[in-house]
């Protein structure tokens, strides 16, 4: 509902002579010396509502009937999704640790053996059905393990409280990461609020009425894990379920989970309840709440995890856990725990904002008639700002330092056997999740990832020995907690893919190139490149033709045909290969040169680079998939693999080396005009690929497509049928950000691809590869100014977006910078910029309007 008029209450408000008493304890009495409250004091009053800006919130007006309603909060380690429920309050609950199965062993004894005879298949024989039985015959191993649900809390209402509910409302503050439910039920206005805090540990949910007295219910926990029944402490008066995850999952449809009482993930989840007023009461099962005027409840989670190499605890480690999160918290009030909770997020979400001007109008619809009504053609921009800080806002909920990297449902399953276990598939869909870490300020976030590389590159240490004979370290395409890196069972097309290390050693080289931290190159980002180059090296081998090539080699999910129409995956070079691997022999040589340390290394790793073999055209000059033009079993797949030197790589640039840009083109062109981007995450893809183009038209629609046909009602992105995927939403939020700025090769490139259907608009808070901060604004789909920040100094070679007039750079104090164009190029200008200093970027002619 919109704001009250001046002078005016909202419905349902606390009358002005009607004060909250203060919150005491659960079974405790208030503090000694606690007397009679000024009634003058409205310092806890029910609070009238403000709503935040269209780009900041997501609101409804019913509650949620499924997951794919529901609302996410999260810390990092504790997610929760709620549903709003009116009779019914439901609360789902994760813990980043909580994964079925225990540590390895995970790899294949013997399968480098059979590397010789499936490289003389492929390389000598070109045989590729008898390399591809030869990789799914003795190359397999286990497959990986799931992410678990761990409980769910219920909030149930009397019959009466909650009927015929009026002027409800649900909504998620992005900014603020507040989850709140208002509705009027018998003449009395409910308020909820949640979060899940960082600085504390725990869910927080306050419930208020504005009658006193009139808040009655019931909290309990529920858990999907059998062997795990609820449970009371008086003493405390801490409401708790614990159990164990599924010790092993089912290999083969139609077996069972399986549990056990010895093996298995401890988990446990616990509550604790603080009234105002009323009678709190309960029993094994749950606690009860009878009167008051509101209440607090402190949920925690624990699990038993303790490492990827050790056996997990057991539920009485995990119970513990969550008892001193518990017992951290219990200490604060909820003004104070809202509010430590709401400076920590902020510090992060804050750090940028996009806003894309459209019709106030649609902005002011709730979410999912504003999203069906954009569908429907109607003119929305701003849904497109809503999708950057919506995957801006699940990072920072579900990465943060310490934590677990987010998976492919970022930390929110309520399913045993979730859609491809809900690991991290890192063929793609882990590496999207951190697209945007970098380029939209949160870098903190990126973190978990790069600490999870540093363990695959000691855990995949024993796969490289195993499966190839080779030193240094590799990943295939699925990892889960227990840091797995061997191929998994099934098909090669997806399991025999061992390029995943210099695909997530790109990521330590990025960070890299955005901070410049020469201490955290030297001890974290080059020991991990230099150990997944002695990998590749031995991946390597010769081609007839006296080439350097990856063999095996798949290219991710995608099959090619043979002549007598069987599928087969099992190549040698083929695109993404090529793209990783001269990427990785580039950036570890640029490493080794920057810290000044294996000169002879570096020299032997640029000869190999040389004799890598160029990727091959077609005859229509579209770039290939594989090293020849083998008929593809999907032209329009949904994998964009051979496109990665275009992006997230950036060989292929518009700006530096072109030779390869038409054939990119020409090859995604053949993709879309297939059905190519029947995801949610490869529409991201696409999005990203068109701005690396500079196709703004492009990028805006790939943006449309992926909110008409994949993005659920919470905005959640969607694989087919249905399926929640959380790529997406990292992958367009990323793409967004590149269509407004990129850096790519030393070159900042202002509004490269700019959709025209994003005519106005704002953006602060982008990062750029050398320690730049920048903001941008235009008008009429042009530039009218730039901020720039630098990190440290630099010298800068920007990229201007085609418009009349002349650019004016001025510093802080509005002196102007010494700044060149390029010799016959007037959109490249090149300025030194000085650290902790600020710039702007003008055209004080012409003036081209709002």
């Amino acid at each position: 509902m919109p704001p009250a008029p001046p002078g005016r209450r909202p419905p349902g408000h606390r009358p002005d002579d009607r004060p909250y008493r203060p919150l005491t304890a659960f079974f405790r009495p208030p503090p000694p010396g606690a007397g009679p409250r000024d009634p003058r004091d409205r310092s806890d009053a029910m609070p009238r509502q403000t709503h935040r800006p269209a780009e900041e919130t997501l609101w409804y007006r019913r509650p949620a009937d499924g997951f794919l309603e529901a609302l996410p909060l999260g810390n990092g380690r504790f997610g929760a999704m709620a549903y709003g429920g009116v009779r019914t309050e439901r609360i789902e609950l994760n813990a980043d640790t909580l994964w079925s199965g225990g540590p390895g062993p995970h790899d294949r004894a013997g399968a480098a053996e059979h590397l010789p005879a499936l490289r003389t298949a492929v390389l000598r024989d070109r045989d590729h059905a008898r390399a591809h039985a030869i990789a799914a015959t003795h190359f397999s191993g286990p497959d990986a393990e799931a992410y678990q649900p761990l409980a769910t809390l219920l909030l149930t209402f009397p019959p009466g409280a909650a009927d015929d509910p009026a002027d409800y409302r649900r909504a998620l503050d992005l900014d603020e990461a507040v989850h709140t439910v208002e509705f009027t039920a018998g003449a009395v206005r409910h308020r909820r609020e949640s979060f899940v805090s960082a600085p504390a540990g725990v869910l927080v949910v306050r419930l208020r009425t504005d009658t006193p007295g009139a808040l009655s219910f019931r909290a309990s926990l529920t858990t999907p894990h059998p062997a795990a029944r609820p449970e009371l402490d008086p003493a405390t008066g801490t409401l708790s379920v614990r159990g164990r995850a599924p010790a092993r999952l089912p290999r083969r449809a139609g077996e069972p989970v399986t549990y056990r009482t010895d093996q298995g993930t401890g988990f446990a989840a616990a509550l604790r309840v603080r009234t105002a007023d009323g009678r709190v009461g309960g029993d094994d099962g749950a606690i009860d709440v009878t009167a008051a005027d509101e209440a607090v409840l402190l949920i925690a989670v624990g699990t038993g995890y303790r490492d990827w190499r050790q056996r997990p605890d057991g539920p009485e480690a995990a119970l513990a856990e969550a008892h001193r999160w518990l017992d951290g918290a219990d200490g604060q009030d909820f003004d104070t725990l809202r509010a430590a909770h709401t400076a920590d997020h902020r510090r992060l979400f804050g750090a940028a904002a996009l806003r894309l001007h459209g019709p106030a109008e649609a902005a002011r619809r709730p979410t999912g008639e504003r999203l069906a009504a954009a569908n429907a053609g109607a003119e929305d921009p701003g849904l497109a700002a809503l999708l950057f800080a919506y995957g801006r806002y699940l990072l920072i909920a579900s990465s943060r330092p310490g934590t677990q990297p987010a998976n492919l449902q970022g930390i929110w399953n309520n399913d045993v056997t979730p859609p491809w276990n809900s690991d991290w598939t890192s063929n793609i869909n882990l590496q999207m999740n951190y697209w945007p870490a970098e380029t939209t300020g949160l870098a903190e976030c990126h973190q978990p990832l790069l600490d999870l590389v540093a363990d695959l590159a000691e855990a995949g240490r024993s796969t490289a020995r195993a499966h190839y004979g080779a030193p240094g370290w590799c990943c295939h395409h699925n990892v889960d907690i227990w840091r797995a890196t061997g191929p998994v069972s099934g098909d090669p097309v997806w399991a025999h893919w061992p390029m995943a290390g210099p695909w997530l050693a790109a990521h330590l080289w990025d960070h890299h190139l955005f901070h410049g931290d020469r201490a955290h190159l030297a001890d974290r980002v080059y020991p991990v490149m230099r150990e997944a180059a002695r990998f590749l090296t031995h991946l390597l081998a010769e081609a007839p033709d006296g080439t350097l090539v990856t063999c095996p080699s798949t290219s991710p999910e995608h099959h090619f045909r043979l002549p007598d129409g069987t599928l087969a995956a099992v190549d040698a070079g083929c695109t993404l290969d090529h793209w990783l691997a001269a990427e990785l022999l580039d950036n570890t040589v640029a490493a080794a040169r920057e810290l000044g340390v294996d000169h002879e290394w570096a020299a032997e790793l640029t000869a190999v680079r040389a004799r890598l073999r160029r990727p091959s055209l077609a005859a229509d000059g579209r770039l290939l998939e594989w090293r020849d033009d083998l008929p593809e079993e999907d032209p329009g797949h949904r994998h964009l693999s051979h496109l990665y030197g275009l992006y997230p790589g950036s060989a292929v640039d518009p700006l530096g080396d072109d030779t390869l840009l038409d054939p990119a083109r020409r090859a995604l062109d053949r993709r879309l005009a297939h059905g190519g981007g029947g995801t949610g995450w490869s529409l991201a893809w696409v999005a990203a690929l068109a701005a690396r183009l500079g196709d703004g038209a492009l990028a805006g629609q790939a943006v449309q497509r992926l909110l008409e046909t994949s993005i659920a009602p919470n905005l959640l992105d969607l694989h087919p049928p249905q399926l929640f995927q959380i790529d997406g939403n990292f992958g367009i939020t990323a793409a967004i950000a590149e269509t407004l700025l990129q850096s790519h090769n030393g070159v900042l490139r202002l509004l490269p691809a700019l959709p025209p259907s994003w005519p106005g608009g704002d953006v602060r808070g982008l990062r750029a590869r050398g320690g730049l901060t920048v903001g941008l604004s235009w008008r009429r789909g042009v530039l009218t100014g730039a901020e720039l920040r630098a990190a440290r100094d630099t010298l800068i070679d920007l990229h201007l977006p085609e418009r009349g007039g002349h650019p004016v750079l001025t510093d802080q104090a509005g002196r102007l910078v010494a700044a060149a164009l390029a010799p016959g190029d007037g959109r490249r200008l090149r300025a030194r910029l000085r650290a902790g200093s600020r710039y702007r970027l003008s055209y004080p002619e012409p003036d081209v309007g709002h």
